[in-house]
């Protein structure tokens, strides 16, 4: 497949860099403009898109842009600068007059591209999308992407592995293989905690914003997109010339340092970001009873991104990252642990006419963890998941329809300590998905979508999916849709061989004979957006077939296997509302009820909280030149009643079923920033306000907290400090 790929886009290459300035671009105009803010200051780093079309270009240090076209005539153009209310004028209009943009606080201007290739406007998009912005995060100021998505996501839960030292995700009932994480639309590669990846890769101050889309989306995405998908943008250069500092230290929970540059002019675009990041050891409970060690770590992240224009038809891209973690080293061990990644990733944008893209793209992704012998003073890998998705696009607009069809392939290899003799195994799959949006009125978008993958154990499956969106009057949505999920085992649970204690104590077995999980998803959603106040209701249910468990096996003994168990379903219910005050004060609310059901023997073993909201209040104000921000945001979610199996048989060498009960639990976090003249920005902020601290027990639903912190952080644009 990669070589196929490669092939395909050497040829591409080869015709357009022989002819780049003949076929549907031969006579060339250029519109030349000028967008400000609501000082008339320069706006640089703005978005311009000419609509219908994939053109576009950003606007330099003097808020100056200029896009070339082939045609004749009058166009219209997209202007969008994040944190300002888009506008849309008429090439002939923009001569003599600068293009305006006026502060928004509505996360309906939004640009989202997850859910399909293309980006498209918030408010446009069939299935619910939730955006978790760039203002959002620098109001938040968080330390991790598991406290900033509980913060802002009602039914996010996450817990924590006291084994492997990582966090695990649970969202609206569902685990964390079952949660597709993407970056910049790639799949991740590699496991932290059970079936979740490893959440210590991404890098907060790398993080541009956050989309996520609720349920299965298994048409686009293919296998583990059953509970919703979880892309991750990464910061690119959006001005001609930018360079950042910040540093970020927090009492008891460790610094971050990062330095940044990039440079988005002559067709030429880079970005380069280093960060380097600690978190301190601790411990929640009572030493002399029941207490939870939370080990800390060290770590590097380096990016490096490079794009070039060739000419109006072809673009390439090119993506290197590099994660390095040395965990600290835990009290009685003899080794010492590293997990480290690096990623490559190339793609190419041909664009045969204005209203036609194709895409090809390749990207490696090499996971692995080490440990190192004190005794032996050796390392000895241990672990290591290798990912290669080339993947071919296209995407066009015909009138009112508009397609996206594809192919991807997924080259899998997994070496893992759980397998016998600590031995490999390798997966391929291919993959052919096509979606379709039909807009027949100006106030109806219909989406299908249908996706044939092949696995080479199970072969054939196809995912369908239905749903649409309807205005019914100006400021009323109505969303409607249906999904199929899909999720093939993954290769540990097909040949896991593992001794759980390392002493004998039960063994954990894979099983070859798995089926593919599917799930059947439905969901329904109206929202309301008019005089600054934003909200939506929105209502989805899951039913799993041949969900996977580890089980324990009925030999006397107290090993387990995995298992295709019993029907599983999944009830889910979220409410946001938002209302923007004109005097820059934002207040959100957000509540969601899962109703999760995972049946076994009769009983509940779900360990998902069922009531949970979020809530935040954000004071924006521009005094001059001096910008301030004040957040309150806020989690919360409910006490709740679980059934698990006993660790010891009884008598008749049954192990019984125990009930166990967990409390509620409310975290608060408060955050003053302030952006000067050249450059300068101060943070200061109190996560945990109310001091709130985790039982040991409880470590393994939530991310366990010791108490309250003090936060600040400096960062430093170099870019305006020096007028560059």
């Amino acid at each position: 497949m990669s070589r196929i790929v490669c092939f395909i886009l050497a040829v591409i290459m080869a015709i357009n860099l022989k002819g780049a300035s003949t076929e549907g671009f031969s006579s060339h105009r250029e519109i030349i403009g000028y967008v400000v803010d609501e000082n008339n200051e320069p706006l640089p780093g703005a978005s311009v898109r000419v609509q219908g079309t994939v053109l576009g270009a950003v606007t330099d240090t003097d808020g100056k842009f200029s896009v070339r076209l082939n045609e004749s005539g009058n166009v219209i153009l997209q202007v969008s600068f994040m944190g300002y209310k888009p506008v849309t004028v008429e090439s002939d209009n923009i001569t003599n007059t600068p293009i305006r943009l006026l502060p928004s606080n509505q996360q309906l201007d939004e640009v989202v591209v997850t859910g399909s290739f293309v980006e498209r406007p918030l408010k446009k998009v069939p299935v619910l999308t939730r955006v978790v912005s760039q203002r959002d995060i620098q109001a938040l100021n968080p330390n991790s992407i598991e406290s900033l998505l509980q913060y802002e996501l009602p039914g996010v839960q996450i817990g924590f592995n006291s084994m492997s030292q990582q966090p695990e995700i649970k969202y609206q009932g569902m685990d964390g293989e079952y949660i597709l994480f993407l970056i910049d639309g790639e799949r991740v590669s590699g496991e932290g905690a059970d079936h979740n990846v490893d959440f210590t890769r991404f890098n907060i101050d790398d993080i541009e914003r956050i989309e996520v889309i609720k349920g299965a989306h298994s048409t686009i995405y293919g296998s583990n997109a059953l509970g919703g998908v979880i892309n991750i943008i990464t910061k690119t250069a959006n001005r001609p010339v930018s360079a950042n500092l910040s540093a970020r230290i927090s009492n008891g929970y460790g610094q971050k340092y990062t330095g940044s540059v990039g440079v988005n002019k002559y067709n030429l675009t880079t970005y380069t970001s280093l960060t380097y990041r600690t978190a301190d050891t601790y411990t929640i409970g009572d030493p002399e009873s029941a207490s939870t060690t939370i080990w800390g770590y060290n770590i590097w992240d380096f990016t490096q991104k490079l794009g070039y224009k060739f000419n109006e038809k072809i673009s390439a891209d090119l993506k290197f990252t590099n994660y390095w973690n040395q965990k600290d080293i835990r009290t009685g061990r003899l080794y010492q642990e590293y997990n480290r990644d690096y990623t490559l990733g190339a793609k190419i944008k041909y664009l045969p006419a204005t209203s036609h893209q194709i895409t090809i793209g390749y990207m490696f992704d090499n996971f692995w963890k080490d440990h190192h012998s004190f005794r032996a003073d050796s390392t000895a890998l241990n672990y290591r998941n290798i990912r290669q998705t080339p993947r071919i696009d296209y995407a066009g607009k015909f009138g009112n329809v508009s397609i996206n069809v594809g192919s991807e392939g997924d080259i899998e290899y997994l070496k893992h300590y759980m397998f016998k003799d600590s031995t490999h195994y390798t997966n391929h799959a291919v993959a052919f998905y096509g979606q379709g949006e039909w807009t027949p009125i100006a106030e109806l978008d219909i989406v299908a979508g249908l996706r044939a993958d092949w696995h080479q154990k199970y072969k054939w499956h196809l995912t369908p999916k239905l749903s649409a969106l309807y205005k019914a009057w100006d400021a009323v949505t109505f969303r409607l849709g249906y999904a199929q999920g899909f999720r093939s085992p993954s290769l540990k649970e097909l040949y896991m061989e593992y001794d759980m204690g390392g002493l004998g104590w039960f063994m954990i077995y894979g099983n070859p004979n798995l089926k593919p999980e599917t799930s059947n998803q439905y969901s329904a959603s109206v929202e309301f957006s008019r005089w600054g106040l934003n909200t939506s209701i929105s209502a989805s249910h899951n039913r799993f077939s041949n969900k996977i468990e580890y089980l324990m096996l009925s030999d006397g003994t107290s090993d387990m296997q995995y298992v295709n168990a019993d029907k599983a379903r999944t009830t889910s219910i979220e409410t946001i509302l938002r209302y923007n005050f004109n005097f820059g004060l934002t207040l959100t609310g957000s509540y969601a009820f899962t109703d999760d059901y995972s049946n076994v023997d009769g009983h509940n073993t779900s360990s998902t909280r069922p009531h949970s909201a979020t809530f935040s209040a954000m004071y924006q104000k521009k005094f001059k030149k001096v910008s301030l921000t004040a957040s309150l945001n806020g989690q919360w979610g409910s006490a709740f009643d679980t059934y698990s199996r006993s660790s010891e048989a009884d008598v008749n060498g049954e192990y019984a079923w125990e009930k166990r009960h967990y409390d509620g639990r409310t975290l608060v976090a408060m955050n003053v920033g302030a952006t000067f003249p050249r450059g300068i920005y101060v943070n200061l902020g109190i996560d945990n306000l109310f001091n709130y601290k985790d039982k040991a027990t409880d470590s393994s639903l939530q991310t366990p907290q010791r108490g309250i912190s003090f936060v600040g952080t400096v960062g430093l644009n170099l870019a305006d400090m020096f007028k560059w």
